[in-house]
C-alpha cells in the first residue's frame, strides 16, 4: 500500500507505542486508585528494632504489670506523696532509654514505695480538752472544771514510758455556785509517769452559800455551824483576788495495779475585809492564810480491770487518801496565840470506785473516755468533822464525771 502522507504514518506509530506502555502499567499496579474524597493513604511507619536488655530498655512483657497498675496501688502512691514519683534509676553502665513518641503516649512508671507512718504516734500538734463535773457532800459543793488548749508532742516514740509526753498550754475555767476561777495552765509532761503544771487564776467569790468568810487567827471557829451563823448575820461578802497553783503528778502501772499521786500547792492573794489574814477555802475545806501557801495531796491505789470488748471499757477499784496542810506564817497569829498549827494536817481516807464506759479515740475522738467516779472518804483528822461539829461517821462524798476529747490533730 502506498502512503500518500508520511507524517500520518509517523503519528499512527506513536499512538500504538503509547497504548502498549499504558497496558503494561495497568498490569504492574492492579490496585484501584483512591478517590479525591478518600485522600492519599498514609505512609506506614517503619517498625524500630527492639533494644536488647543490655541496652537498658525492659521488654514489653516486663512493662505490662506497671502499665496496668491497680486502683489500690495508685491510692498507695497518692497517700505516700502528692508529687509525681521520680524516674526509675537505670542500672550502672546502661545507656538512657530514648524518649517515647508523644503520639504513642508516655511509658508507665513503677509506683514509689509507700512511706510507712506509725499510726499510734499521731500528730505533733493537737487541741484537746478535759471536763470534770463534781458534786460533793460534807461540805456541800458543786464544781465544773475545764481544761482546753494546745498540746505539742515531745517524742516520736511508741514506748509506753514516753507515750503521751507533751508540752501544753490550756485555758482553765472553774465554775461553781459560790466561786469562779478563770486562768491559764502551762503543762510539761516529759514522760508518762510524771507531769508538772503551773496555773494562774483570777478568783471571784460571789457572796453566795456562806462565802466569802474571813478570819483573824488560825484558832478562830470555821466549823460548819459557825459558818451558817455568820452567814445569817451577813458576814459573808464578795471578794476577788489571785491564785497560783503548782502541781506535780507521779503515776505508774504494773499490769492491773496502778499508783497515782497528785501534789498541789496554792498561793492565794485575795482582798479580805479589815485586818483579816485568813479565809475559809471551800474547795479544799480548810482555813488557809492569805498571801500564804497551802498543800493538797491526793494519792490513789487502784486495781484496774480492762474488759476485752470493742469499747475498751475498764473498772477501777481501790482507795484514796487526801491530805491538806496549810502553812501559817507568824503574822497571822493574834497576840496571845500559841505559834502552832491547830488545823493541820487534815487527813481523810476511803474507797474509790470508777468505771470507764469506753476508750475509743479512733471512733470518738471528740468525746472519749467518759468516766464515772465515786469517792466516799471518812475524816480521820479534822478539827471540826471528827465529832466536834460534824459526826465522824458522816463521810465526805465526792462524785465526778470526767471525759476528754481532741478537737484538732491526730490521736
Amino acid at each position: 500500500m502506498t502512503v500518500k502522507h508520511p507524517w500520518s504514518s509517523l503519528l499512527l506509530c506513536s499512538f500504538c507505542l503509547l497504548a502498549s506502555a499504558t497496558s503494561a502499567t495497568a498490569q504492574a499496579a492492579p490496585e484501584e486508585p483512591l478517590s479525591p474524597e478518600q485522600g492519599a493513604a498514609p505512609e506506614q511507619p517503619t517498625p524500630e528494632p527492639a533494644l536488647s536488655p543490655e541496652q537498658g530498655a525492659a521488654p514489653e512483657q516486663a512493662l505490662a504489670p506497671a502499665n496496668a497498675a491497680a486502683p489500690a496501688q495508685e491510692q498507695e502512691i497518692e497517700a505516700a506523696s502528692a508529687d509525681a514519683p521520680p524516674e526509675p534509676a537505670l542500672s550502672e553502665g546502661a545507656p538512657a532509654a530514648a524518649p517515647s513518641d508523644p503520639e504513642q503516649g508516655s511509658e508507665a512508671r513503677p509506683p514509689e514505695k509507700k512511706i510507712q507512718i506509725p499510726v499510734d504516734i499521731g500528730d505533733r500538734h493537737s487541741i484537746t480538752y478535759t471536763s470534770l463535773l463534781a458534786p460533793r457532800i460534807n461540805p456541800l459543793g458543786l464544781e465544773e472544771r475545764l481544761w482546753i488548749g494546745y498540746q505539742y508532742r515531745l517524742y516520736d516514740k511508741s514506748k509506753a514510758l514516753l507515750k503521751g509526753s507533751n508540752i501544753g498550754v490550756f485555758f482553765r475555767p472553774v465554775v461553781s455556785p459560790a466561786i469562779a476561777l478563770v486562768g491559764a495552765t502551762l503543762q510539761i509532761q516529759p514522760a508518762a509517769v510524771f507531769r508538772l503544771r503551773a496555773t494562774y487564776s483570777y478568783v471571784a467569790y460571789f457572796s453566795t452559800f456562806q462565802y466569802m468568810q474571813s478570819f483573824q487567827s488560825p484558832y478562830d471557829d470555821f466549823s460548819e455551824t459557825n459558818l451558817d451563823i455568820l452567814a445569817d448575820e451577813g458576814k459573808n461578802y464578795v471578794s476577788t483576788g489571785h491564785q497560783i497553783e503548782l502541781e506535780a503528778l507521779v503515776q505508774a502501772r504494773y499490769k492491773g495495779l496502778a499508783l497515782r499521786s497528785t501534789t498541789t500547792v496554792h498561793y492565794n492573794s485575795l482582798n479580805l475585809r479589815g485586818d483579816d489574814d485568813l479565809f475559809y477555802a471551800i474547795r479544799i475545806d480548810a482555813l488557809v492564810p492569805n498571801k500564804g501557801w497551802v498543800l493538797y495531796n491526793d494519792t490513789d491505789l487502784l486495781w484496774i480491770h480492762d474488759f476485752e470488748n470493742a469499747r475498751n471499757s475498764s473498772l477501777m477499784t481501790g482507795a484514796r487518801a487526801t491530805t491538806v496542810m496549810p502553812f501559817y506564817p507568824d503574822r497571822v497569829y493574834e497576840p496571845g496565840d500559841v505559834i502552832d498549827n491547830p488545823n493541820g494536817p487534815q487527813f481523810r481516807l476511803g474507797p474509790e470506785i470508777g468505771y470507764i464506759f469506753y476508750d475509743r479515740p479512733d471512733k470518738h475522738p471528740r468525746f472519749n473516755r467518759p468516766t464515772l467516779l465515786v469517792l466516799p472518804q471518812w475524816n480521820i483528822k479534822h478539827r471540826w468533822r471528827t465529832g466536834r461539829d460534824v459526826s465522824a461517821g458522816l463521810p465526805t462524798i465526792v462524785m465526778a464525771f470526767v471525759f476528754t476529747g481532741q478537737l484538732w490533730g491526730k490521736n
